[in-house]
Order: C-alpha cells, then structure tokens, then sequence
C-alpha cells in the first residue's frame, strides 16, 4: 500500500511499511528504484519534475538532522 503526503516538509511518497493494532501506519519512503520504475514510461511533466527534487532535497534535509 502506498501514500503520498502533501503540505508539508514531509511531502512525498510513502509506502505503509506497517499497520499497528491501534490503526497506526508506520510509513517508509519509496526508493529511487520505486520511483524510477513508477515513472520509467512516460516523461515527467515539468511540475512533477520540480516535485521531485523538492522531495529529494526534504529528503536529505530529514537525513542530516
């Protein structure tokens, strides 16, 4: 199962890596393979292109902290 999760620092593409008893989704970010083969078939519009590196750089940021 995947989300996505916008308006945030946080926003990108998940996949539900766990659903705890209480309803809790433990949430993982896709992989660049996960990615890449979501999109390998067409080419990215200039906005999803824009998107995604937005969320790559929100992705390192988190990483450093």
């Amino acid at each position: 199962m995947k989300a996505t999760v916008d308006g945030s620092e946080l926003s990108g593409s998940y996949v539900v890596a766990e659903q705890r008893d209480d309803g809790t989704l433990v949430l993982r970010p896709e992989t660049s393979d996960e990615v890449i083969e979501q999109h390998a078939d067409r080419v990215l519009s200039e906005e999803e292109f824009l998107g995604s590196l937005d969320r790559l750089h929100a992705a390192k940021l988190r990483e450093e902290q």
